[in-house]
């Protein structure tokens, strides 16, 4: 039964980091935001008109064709907004439920002075993500980042713990177990 990770939080939260040491771990594809947005910025301005439309649009047809066809886990990272990303989590879990798997949010606790660090990271810069901390410090104002308003969902501060534990703690609070990836 294919189950999805959703790894959430403000931008420089961990999530792709977190994401890599999950693969790791349970032999989990990584889906992670910034393959959709990239997709998009190659037809369309970044923010154009119908943007986000199409990112949205890759993101559900993406995970119908997984939930279709592939098998294990598969964790997405993603800056979820509430309540404006809620319409498109219950998308998901429609996706999900239909498949008989299991959706299992995970919100990034991470606090300004953490993000602000690791903002101008060079693998940031490499996947041309977010770098500059005035634009962060803006999009934290503007944003609500939150927890997704799910009884499943669970929180790890990413700010003091390592990837790699905090990948241990969600396997367990989960009971995840590695699988042998789908073929592809």
């Amino acid at each position: 039964m294919p189950d999805l990770i959703i790894l959430h939080g403000p931008p420089a939260s961990g999530k792709l980091t977190i994401a890599n040491e999950l693969s790791q771990m349970i032999n989990a594809r990584v889906f992670h935001n910034h393959l959709t947005l990239d997709v998009a910025k190659s037809v369309l301005d970044f923010g154009a008109a119908g943007f986000w439309n199409l990112v949205r649009d890759l993101r559900i047809v993406s995970l119908q064709s997984y939930f279709a066809h592939g098998a294990g886990y598969v964790v997405t990272t993603w800056c979820y907004e509430d309540p404006e990303d809620l319409e498109l989590y219950l998308a998901y879990k429609k996706i999900v439920n239909s498949a008989g798997g299991r959706l299992l949010p995970v919100y990034l606790k991470c606090d300004a002075v953490s993000l602000e660090s690791r903002v101008g990271a060079l693998h940031r810069q490499e996947m041309e993500k977010l770098t500059d901390v005035n634009r962060l410090r803006e999009i934290l104002a503007q944003k609500n980042y939150a927890a997704i308003p799910d009884e499943l969902c669970m929180e790890v501060n990413s700010a003091s713990t390592a990837a790699n534990e905090n990948a241990r703690i969600i396997v367990s609070h989960f009971k995840l177990a590695s699988t042998a990836l789908a073929p592809t």
